[in-house]
């Protein structure tokens, strides 16, 4: 769920007839040009004279890249219908003002023509109106595959710094990364007790492991209220850039109160899938940076140590419902079934 560009752009036109079919139901290709309709729409409300509108990604969100005539450029997002309030996206953004007024480099939100940092607009081919914001862009490079042992302090020290800037605003509609908002009955992301196409031994292996991490996320949350706040919930390294002034976080669009060690354990696993099988046996070195780089500013302990295996459960599946009940997006539906094979194999390896 990054916000950087990726190459594959569509130049696609939709016909007239096309618009008719409802947006979930169109191809990708179709569902790409009538967001890329909206974004020139709605850019008009913002004081940017604009150059090119260059397509990034449509995954959770649609976002564009704003190129404006002065050669400067602007991330535009258009959020999904049904994931976050109007109020909950104002959060997000109050705590990137928050963090740049306290000097982390973070995309930080631009006002319309009127006033307003969020527009909602609809268009015939996008008949559910959409919220929609421009950023200020950050210019950097991704880390890559060339991971380093000190990049990977480096993550772990943003990770915690990230949290312990205060004083944090207040979250009142982002209550997301819970116990009960990963793994509950009704998480945020959707829940995994029936999971379209996914086979049937897979599903039994994810339903009979999901109540072992709720009941161990729900000890732990009784047990350390003081390790739960504002955390960035997606921190991996396609939303990490590299600039002059070190690590930036980027795309805070999953933002929201929860587990100080779930954000911890999201780093991880993005550690260990960039590491990948070649360098599996350097893999203790690199987690053992990240949590050196992390415990450098944040508090961090045995017992916080042995929830990472809880927490990256959590995580993996959580995002199983995340690409379930994203399936009107045709890209993301086909991952669904693999992963679920996947996520299976690790519960049973972890929980039996």
């Amino acid at each position: 769920m990054t916000d950087r560009i990726a190459k594959q752009d569509s130049g696609a036109q939709v016909r007239p007839m096309q618009s008719r079919v409802p947006f979930e139901n169109a191809t990708y290709r179709s569902q790409v040009s009538r967001l890329r309709s909206l974004a020139t729409q709605v850019i008009k409300r913002y004081p940017i004279r604009v150059r090119k509108l260059e397509f990034i990604r449509h995954a959770e969100n649609a976002t564009f890249c704003v190129h404006s005539t002065l050669g400067r450029r602007y991330l535009l997002r258009i959020h999904r219908g049904g994931y976050h309030t109007e109020a909950a996206i104002l959060e997000e953004l109050r705590w990137l003002t928050h963090l740049k007024k306290h000097g982390v480099v973070v995309p930080a939100p631009l006002r319309s023509n009127a006033g307003r940092i969020i527009e909602t607009l609809a268009t015939d081919g996008v008949t559910t109106a959409r919220n929609c914001c421009v950023f200020e862009w950050v210019d950097g490079k991704f880390v890559g595959k060339n991971i380093t042992l000190q990049n990977t302090f480096e993550l772990g020290s943003l990770l915690a710094k990230l949290q312990q800037t205060t004083p944090a605003p207040k979250s009142r509609h982002r209550l997301y990364w819970t116990a009960e908002g990963l793994v509950g009955v009704a998480p945020k992301f959707g829940p995994v007790t029936n999971l379209k196409g996914v086979d049937r031994r897979h599903l039994a292996v994810i339903n009979r492991a999901r109540p072992k991490v709720l009941s161990a996320l729900r000890r732990y949350q009784r047990a350390h209220p003081e390790k739960m706040g504002l955390i960035h919930a997606d921190l991996h390294f396609g939303n990490i850039l590299r600039t002059k002034s070190g690590l930036a976080p980027i795309d805070f669009d999953d933002s929201g109160y929860g587990f100080y060690g779930y954000d911890l354990a999201i780093s991880l696993m993005a550690v260990q899938g960039l590491i990948g099988k070649k360098r599996k046996r350097e893999f203790p070195k690199f987690r053992q940076a990240l949590i050196d780089g992390y415990s450098k500013f944040a508090d961090f302990n045995g017992a916080d140590e042995k929830m990472l295996i809880h927490f990256s459960a959590a995580r993996r599946i959580a995002m199983l419902g995340w690409l379930n009940s994203r399936s009107d997006n045709p890209r993301l539906r086909a991952h669904l079934k693999k992963s679920a094979k996947a996520v299976a194999l690790f519960l049973k390896k972890s929980y039996g």
